[in-house]
């Protein structure tokens, strides 16, 4: 009787479990497309790559902006490193099969960029906070939030 009651009990237990289990998951996973996705932007920025860091911007005058300030022959980034990427909790229910374009999650990375300018003689290094959003299609650049800079594309 003892064992019967155990064994009830783990069943109950273990549907909570499981539930908590796949949403670490989905967490871990949307973590590690954020650093690939946030990667790539950056390693496109670098290196003046406008066709891949445009694939992270969602609206055409975003990157119409950063293709300009790419193509600046003033600014030069000598070296990005992503220190840190982090997701919110989930904003919608994955279950609930969401239209492509609804927010289903948000995220920050922390990225150092190393950077000068031309005609200038001394490298600035700077840690930047960039938001990030997961829709349908993947994660892009949450511009209304990380603006990108006249000057600059952070």
């Amino acid at each position: 009787m003892r064992f019967a009651r155990t064994g009830l009990l783990a069943l109950a237990v273990l549907p909570g479990c499981n539930a908590a289990h796949r949403l670490e998951v989905r967490e871990g996973r949307d973590k590690a497309g954020l650093a690939e996705a946030s990667g790539e932007y950056w390693k496109g920025v670098r290196w003046n790559d406008v066709a891949v860091a445009s694939k992270f911007l969602a609206s055409a005058d975003d990157q119409l902006a950063l293709a300009r300030v790419l193509a600046s022959p003033v600014l030069r980034i000598s070296d990005v490193k992503v220190l840190q990427v982090a997701v919110d909790p989930e904003l919608v229910d994955p279950k609930t099969r969401p239209e492509p374009t609804v927010t289903r999650r948000e995220g920050v990375i922390l990225v150092r960029v190393e950077w000068y300018e031309v005609a200038g003689t001394r490298v600035v290094v700077e840690s930047v906070e960039q938001r990030w959003r997961m829709d349908g299609t993947g994660w892009t650049v949450d511009t209304t939030r990380s603006p990108l800079d006249a000057d600059r594309p952070w």
